[in-house]
C-alpha cells in the first residue's frame, strides 16, 4: 500500500539560528522563509508571532494525509487510463494478427498467380511444327490468339480470388474492427484529470453594448467571434476575451436564430426565421461572401448542426421537421437530401452520438425525445420516442457519450437536467444521474444557448431560465453542478470557446456582452 515519503530527513532539521537541538514546533506564516518556519525549545524562549504554529509531528502528518488522499486520486485516474488503454491493445494486436494472415494471404495468391504466368510463359517457345506451318500456309495467327486468351483466363482467374479474399475480409465484421477501436480511443477519459481542479469565473469585459443577439459561435482557434443581432450577423476579432467589430453581414430578411462555425476552414452556417438557410465563406482578412438562400423549411429554421466530417448538415424547424442537405464547404453550397418528420411539434435541439449513428432530436410538445439512426446508403431513418418519466416538453439536447445523453426540461412545472442512457436497445432514463436545477415555476425556459459540451475539459455548459450552469461528470458517472452564474434575466445567448478558456454570452438585463474566464484551480 502507498505511503507518502519524506525526501528530507527529519534529523537533519535545524532552525535559522541553527542551535543544533531538534525541531518541536512549525510557524505557519506564509512570509517566513522555509527555514525560518522551524523553532527549537531554545527558538522558543523568545519567539513571538502572530501567525499559528503546530507540532512538527503533527503537520508532517497531516502533510502525509493530503499527500495520501491527492496520491489515491490520482491513482484512479490513472487506473482506469490504463485499463483502457490495454482494452485498446489488446483490440490492436488482434487486428494486426488478421491483418498479417490478411497480408499473407494476398502474397501467397499474387506468387501463384506470377508462377502461373511464368509457367505459360514457358510454354510459348514450344509448338509443333505442323500446326505452326498449317496456320502461316492459311495465313492464322490461332496460336498467338490461343495463349493470349489463356493469359487473360488466368489473370482473370486470380484477379477475382484475389477480390474474392479482399472482399470477404471487408465484410467480415469480426474482423474489421477499426471503428471499435476508435470507439474505444474516443471513449478513454483523459477528461477525469480535471476532476481535481476547481473551476471560478472571472469577469473579463462587459463594456460592447448591442440591442439583440440570438446566437454566438467561435472558430476553431478562438480568435474570430460571429454572432447575430436581428437580421444581421457580425464577425469580431477575439483576444484575451475582448472583442473588436470587423465585419456586419447582411443578407438574411428576418432574425437570424442559430449559427454553426466549421472546425476545419473559415466558413459557417447561418439559419433564421425567414425560413432559409445561408453558407459563409471567408474570402480574405475582412471579406465574407454569402451562398444563395436555402430554403425547404415551410416555417422559421430553430436549429442547425454539422456532422464531424462537416459534409453533412442537419437543421431543425417549426414546421415539425428535420432536413438533412449536403454539404460542400469548397464551393459554399447545400444540397438537400431528405427529411424526417415525426415531431408534432417544433424541432428544438439536435445532437448526433459520437460515431454518428444516431441522431437525437427533442421537440416543443411533451414526450417529444426521438431516436433517428443511420442505415442503408447512410440515411438517417426514424428508430423510436424515447419514454420519459417527466411529463414536460424539453427544449435542449446533448449526447455526452456514445449511448448517453441528456435533457434539459423547458416548461414552468419542472427545472432538471435528465440522463438517458441505453438499455436492451432503447434510451431509459437513469434516475440516479439527473440534477436538481434551480426551481422557478413562474416562467419557462429557452432554447437559444443550446448546451455546449467539451470533452478534453469535462465541461458541460447549460443555460437554463435565469442562469448558467458549469456541469462536470466525476468519476462515478453522476453529474455535478461545480459553479453557477444568476443573470438576472431570461434572455441569455451564448458559448464558450472551443479551448474551454472563455465563455461569452449576451443578455438582455445589460444589452451586451459579458466575457468571463474560466480558472481551473
Amino acid at each position: 500500500m502507498f505511503k507518502a515519503k519524506m525526501i528530507e530527513n527529519e534529523k537533519d532539521f535545524y532552525c535559522q539560528k541553527k542551535h543544533g537541538q531538534p525541531i518541536h514546533l512549525v510557524v505557519l506564516d506564509p512570509k517566513l522563509e522555509k527555514n525560518q518556519r522551524l523553532q527549537c525549545n531554545q527558538c522558543m524562549e523568545n519567539f513571538e508571532s502572530n501567525a499559528k504554529t503546530i507540532g512538527l509531528k503533527k503537520v508532517i502528518k497531516i502533510i502525509e494525509d493530503i499527500i495520501d488522499k491527492n496520491f489515491k486520486n490520482l491513482e484512479n485516474i490513472t487506473q482506469q487510463t490504463v485499463q483502457d488503454l490495454s482494452i485498446c491493445i489488446k483490440s490492436i494486436s488482434e487486428l494486426k494478427t488478421q491483418f498479417i494472415k490478411l497480408f499473407d494471404s494476398i502474397i501467397s495468391i499474387a506468387q501463384d498467380w506470377i508462377q502461373d504466368l511464368l509457367a505459360q510463359r514457358e510454354q510459348y517457345n514450344q509448338y509443333s511444327f505442323y500446326d505452326e506451318l498449317d496456320c502461316f500456309i492459311k495465313n492464322q495467327n490461332t496460336n498467338y490468339d490461343s495463349n493470349i486468351a489463356r493469359i487473360y483466363n488466368i489473370n482473370r482467374s486470380w484477379k477475382t480470388k484475389l477480390s474474392n479474399n479482399l472482399y470477404q475480409y471487408i465484410q467480415d465484421q469480426e474482423k474489421v474492427k477499426f471503428r471499435d477501436i476508435k470507439q474505444k480511443i474516443i471513449n478513454i477519459n483523459c477528461s477525469n484529470l480535471y476532476q481535481i481542479y476547481e473551476i471560478k469565473l472571472k469577469s473579463i469585459e462587459q463594456s460592447v453594448q448591442q440591442k439583440q443577439c440570438n446566437s454566438i459561435v467561435f472558430d476553431s482557434s478562438g480568435s474570430i467571434m460571429v454572432s447575430t443581432e436581428e437580421n444581421d450577423i457580425k464577425v469580431w476579432s477575439f483576444l484575451d476575451g475582448k472583442i473588436k467589430m470587423l465585419k456586419k453581414l447582411q443578407g438574411h430578411t428576418n432574425w437570424v436564430f442559430c449559427l454553426v462555425y466549421s472546425k476545419k476552414q473559415n466558413f459557417f452556417i447561418s439559419c433564421a426565421e425567414d425560413k432559409t438557410i445561408r453558407c459563409w465563406k471567408q474570402l480574405n482578412q475582412t471579406e465574407w461572401i454569402s451562398s444563395q438562400p436555402y430554403q425547404q423549411h415551410t416555417d422559421f429554421v430553430t436549429c442547425i448542426i454539422l456532422n464531424s466530417n462537416e459534409n453533412i448538415l442537419f437543421s431543425g424547424s417549426k414546421d415539425k421537421s428535420i432536413k438533412a442537405w449536403k454539404v460542400d464547404i469548397n464551393k459554399n453550397i447545400l444540397t438537400y437530401m431528405y427529411s424526417l418528420n415525426k415531431h408534432d411539434n417544433k424541432v428544438m435541439a439536435l445532437s448526433l452520438n459520437q460515431s454518428e449513428t444516431q441522431l437525437v432530436s427533442c421537440g416543443q410538445n411533451k414526450n417529444q425525445i426521438i431516436i433517428w439512426e443511420r442505415r442503408e446508403q447512410d440515411k438517417f431513418e426514424f428508430k423510436h420516442f424515447v419514454k420519459q418519466s417527466i411529463q414536460e416538453e424539453g427544449l435542449k439536447i446533448q449526447f455526452i457519450k456514445e449511448n448517453q445523453f441528456i435533457w434539459v426540461t423547458g416548461g414552468k412545472e419542472k427545472d432538471k437536467l435528465q440522463v438517458f442512457e441505453v438499455k436492451q436497445g432503447e434510451y431509459i432514463e437513469n434516475q440516479d444521474k439527473a440534477i436538481q436545477l434551480i426551481t422557478n415555476n413562474l416562467i419557462v425556459d429557452q432554447y437559444r444557448f443550446p448546451i455546449v459540451y467539451n470533452k478534453e475539459r469535462n465541461l458541460i455548459i447549460i443555460r437554463h431560465k435565469n442562469f448558467i450552469y458549469i456541469i462536470r461528470e466525476m468519476n462515478n458517472g453522476k453529474f455535478k453542478i461545480v459553479e453557477q452564474l444568476n443573470c438576472d434575466t431570461i434572455e441569455i445567448y451564448g458559448t464558450i470557446t472551443n479551448n474551454g478558456q472563455y465563455l461569452i454570452y449576451w443578455d438582455q438585463k445589460n444589452q451586451g456582452y459579458s466575457t468571463y474566464e474560466l480558472l481551473y484551480k
